[in-house]
């Protein structure tokens, strides 16, 4: 665009100033001087004749050939003057012409084909940012600045001469020289081929930049015109001023059920309804307005009609299936909502009744809850003192089993004694675990336990536990593996973090067939360190998973069964895990294994 704005400026500055420069060198005036001195000095000359002979034959012949030569170098005069006039018409018509072809932007071709050169005007040069050369091109160079793509539009320029039209007309690009394309649309004709036989490819070439740019973006705005069009969940429809179909979305050819073929463009708004079986219930075009069709299929649409400025009309169907479903319910439903309310009112008076019922289950529920709580204390404490008279009975039978069964005062007689002594012996031991236990249950429960949480290293209670299980792991001919490594330092309780590690190591050994491994992981991450017990047991059914960890529960099963427990250990240390914070969980498949894992806090730095 300011390509051309410039060559129109340099035109009409051309214009301007061409009467200046013929009003600076009037053309013949040099010849007419010439002329008027020859003349004076011829006239002079016959009149000094005249003076010397008079009237003489000398005179006469003198003043005709002085005639003949003021008359003949008259004509010369004139003709060398025509000659300039005409000279300097024809360069102004020649700087018109290609003003007024480079305003257009539009520039000449003229291709000898006999000698394969080609004539650009300096229009054309200036479309493509080039400097017009002394010699003309060769069809190698023109080729040269064409666009690669656009290579075949030449040749097609070089082949007119062989077509019957021996004319050409193409569109191709060409490189500018700040390293652009221009598209031009060349069209011509071939001329010549009379007397002198030279055939010549003459026509214009049009710079069309800036209609490709435009037709580039109303293409671009028609596919986002289109895109928007598509991606609404209403049917769209634009008819013309004729009510014939301009375009339409796939929402409106899935609500008709028409196919591509149905909706081509300029089918009339009959034909369309027709193929999708809606005949005249489609609404006619008139006013802007609302309303509502069924189609063939069972749905409910709202059409919402506008007129466009042009005259055509934009419909937009918006799928109200749903809605007309509810209203037809609801007008199906008013009876029964009638009956409703009726019952409401029954039941309202019901709930009345109800609730006065539920004040007195209230009061007799808060005087059930604090005898529940009396009883749970009084449980706590029966429990604190049981276990205490218990245990001082079991430590007396402990330890006068275990001076029988080593035979501290002299031998008992019968080896049977023996075996008695070192059974009594275990029951006491098993006994007095089971009532400690139980004395930590009733203290968790009743929030009396009390953790004495230190910095603690994992490693040292980890090396702790392992030596009192491992004699129980050798005789059970189980591996333990321990896969710890260095953990860092927990907050917790070394009495309680110690339990844990033995409840969870002793019944993965309990459960763990002769030749299985035990293995001891774990890990830190997010401020706390998990401790994991992983075991080639026998398992836990899926169905049991969740009641495991509840006081007393345990798997029914024959393997659990040849086993002593009291389905306390994994209850117990679920709460002293909790009670520092962390969490026990417990993941087994039934003759696979079971991993245990626990959390402990991190200690702070």
């Amino acid at each position: 665009m300011s390509d051309a704005t410039t060559t129109r400026s340099d035109a009409l500055k051309w214009e301007e100033e061409a009467p200046r420069r013929r009003r600076v060198l009037p053309a013949g005036l040099l010849p007419r001087i010439a002329l008027g001195i020859s003349g004076v000095a011829l006239a002079a000359l016959n009149g000094a004749l005249y003076f010397q002979d008079g009237e003489s034959r000398a005179l006469v012949f003198s003043g005709l050939l002085s005639a003949g030569y003021m008359v003949l170098a008259y004509l010369l005069v004139r003709l060398r003057e025509s000659k300039i006039e005409a000279d300097a018409a024809l360069i102004e018509n020649q700087h018109r012409f290609d003003m007024a072809f480079a305003g257009a932007r539009c520039g000449i071709w003229d291709w000898d084909l006999s000698a394969n050169r080609i004539y650009w005007s300096s229009a054309m040069f200036d479309m493509v940012g080039l400097k017009q050369p002394s010699k003309r091109l060769t069809p190698a160079e023109v080729k040269a600045l064409a666009h690669p793509d656009d290579a075949g539009a030449i040749d097609e320029i070089m082949e007119a001469a062989d077509r019957p039209s021996r004319s050409y007309d193409t569109i191709f690009r060409l490189r500018h020289a700040d390293g652009n394309f221009v598209w031009m649309h060349a069209k011509g004709q071939v001329w010549g081929g009379g007397r002198t036989g030279n055939e010549r490819l003459v026509g214009i070439t049009i710079d069309i930049t800036d209609q490709k740019i435009a037709e580039a973006r109303v293409s671009e705005a028609n596919e986002r015109l289109r895109d928007a069009i598509e991606s609404v969940g209403e049917a769209f429809v634009l008819w013309d001023a004729s009510n014939r179909l301009v375009t339409a979305n796939s929402k409106f050819a899935e609500f008709l059920n028409l196919d591509d073929g149905a909706l081509r463009a300029g089918a009339t708004r009959a034909e369309v309804m027709a193929r999708g079986g809606l005949a005249d219930a489609w609404p006619e075009a008139g006013a802007d307005g609302v309303s509502e069709i069924r189609l063939p299929t069972g749905r409910w649409l709202q059409i919402s009609e506008r007129r466009t400025k042009s005259g055509g009309l934009v419909n937009v169907g918006t799928d109200i299936t749903a809605i007309k479903g509810q209203e037809a319910a609801l007008t199906d439903n008013k009876l029964a909502l009638e009956k409703t309310v009726r019952d409401l009112e029954a039941s309202r008076r019901k709930l009345q009744e109800q609730a006065r019922q539920l004040v007195d289950l209230a009061e007799k529920y808060a005087a059930e809850k604090t005898r529940a709580e009396t009883a749970n204390r009084s449980k706590s404490e029966f429990l604190a003192n049981m276990s205490h008279e218990l245990r001082t009975p079991l430590n007396a039978i402990i330890g006068f089993s275990e001076i029988m069964e080593t035979g501290l005062f002299g031998d008992l007689g019968s080896p049977k004694y023996k075996e008695y002594a070192t059974d009594i012996h275990a029951s006491g031991a098993h006994l007095l675990e089971l009532i400690n236990d139980i004395l930590d249950m009733s203290k968790i429960e009743a929030g009396r336990m009390t953790l004495e949480t230190q910095r603690l290293p994992l490693s040292e209670v980890v090396e702790e536990s392992l030596r009192l299980v491992s004699g129980r792991a050798d005789v059970a001919s189980v591996k333990i593996v321990d896969e710890l490594g260095s953990m860092p330092a927990v907050d917790a309780d070394k009495r309680a973090v110690k339990q844990v590690l033995l409840n969870l190591l002793s019944n993965a050994i309990k459960f763990t067939p002769a030749g299985g491994s035990i293995y001891l992981r774990g890990q830190a991450e997010d401020g706390m360190a998990t401790i994991a017990v992983e075991d080639t047991g026998i398992g836990i059914p899926a169905s049991a998973l969740p009641k495991i960890g509840r006081p007393f529960e345990q798997v029914e099963s024959h393997h659990a069964k040849s086993h002593k427990g009291t389905g306390l250990g994994l209850a117990l240390s679920r709460s002293l895990v909790e009670l520092h914070g962390g969490t026990l969980t417990i993941e087994s498949t039934e003759g696979v294994g079971t991993k245990v894992s626990f959390t402990l806090p991190l200690a702070r730095d």
